[in-house]
């Protein structure tokens, strides 16, 4: 029996949720976790809350489509279906832009959503989807996007309201009944990989709290804001197909083609991916999971 078939069979019955805030987070920041994991038979869906339409795309992108969001939809889906993902469930609200932005100030933004509302509609579906993981942004957001921010504390809340029977009654209309995920996960950065590429920017005389198209990208906050990694996932087999689905998004800035690195040693860097555990709370954790499912019977 191949090795691929017995991790299927371990995986069997098992679902994870996916909740972030924008077309490509999934890929950029998880590809290769989630091909590994939907490779081993895992019912992985997705909440993307936003249509990507404040983007920056450039025009030749958008030739065929009537819209910026139109484009990144079209560009999700091709990621999904290369990574597995089973299901892609669209909140639909427009794009925030990094803190002090213009765009924030917009009624249809996501920084703008109303929160309840907002947190209502992730316990919906973590009741209807009933996930053994929930995986979402860190508190920082990963880069301090706002909308990244706003999903990891409205993920976080849903996630223990979800099976709260006083929380939501009226989704029991819906046949929805409480369901409370066994465990939480946030992504998270490499450490070393971040601090060599600080360094690399000061040694070309660029200022790390202010790189991206619009120097709106403060990476120093970045790694002061990391949190202890508590699962480490060996992704190394799936990075071409992370490849593959990073490249669906081809209007966005692909980090997996940075400029500054070279094929080897994205490899080499990206050969892992860690994970930090908000719930279960780490307390006393002795040694890193190497399995998110790791501990659910």
């Amino acid at each position: 029996m191949k090795s691929v078939d017995k991790a299927q069979l371990t995986h069997a019955g098992r679902r994870m949720l996916l909740v972030f805030a924008h077309p490509d987070d999934e890929s950029f920041g998880m590809g290769g976790a989630i091909a590994y994991y939907a490779e081993r038979g895992v019912a992985i869906s997705l909440i993307c809350s936003t249509n990507g339409d404040v983007g920056s795309v450039d025009p030749e992108y958008l030739a065929g489509f009537e819209s910026v969001a139109a484009l990144r939809k079209a560009e999700l889906e091709c990621a999904a279906q290369t990574l597995g993902i089973r299901e892609v469930i669209l909140f639909g609200y427009r794009d925030s832009g990094m803190m002090g932005s213009p765009d924030n100030a917009h009624p249809e933004c996501l920084w703008q959503a109303d929160k309840e509302v907002l947190v209502g509609r992730i316990v919906r579906e973590i009741r209807r989807i009933r996930p053994h993981v929930v995986v979402t942004f860190d508190p920082y957001g990963g880069y301090g996007h706002p909308d990244h921010i706003v999903m990891h504390r409205a993920t976080t809340r849903a996630f223990h309201l979800a099976g709260d029977p006083t929380a939501y009654p009226e989704h029991a209309e819906e046949g929805l009944a409480p369901y409370q995920p066994a465990k939480l996960y946030y992504t998270t950065f490499p450490r070393w990989p971040l601090r060599l590429m600080i360094w690399q920017m000061r040694l070309r005389g660029q200022d790390p709290r202010h790189m991206g198209r619009n120097r709106d990208l403060d990476f120093q906050a970045v790694l002061d804001h990391l949190l202890p990694v508590h699962a480490r996932i060996s992704v190394g087999s799936y990075q071409r197909k992370w490849d593959a689905a990073a490249a669906c998004h081809a209007s966005q800035q692909n980090p997996r083609e940075s400029r500054s690195l070279t094929e080897t040693l994205t490899r080499l860097i990206f050969r892992h991916q860690d994970f930090t555990r908000a719930w279960p709370e780490p307390n006393g954790l002795r040694r890193r999971e190497r399995d998110l499912f790791e501990g659910i019977e």
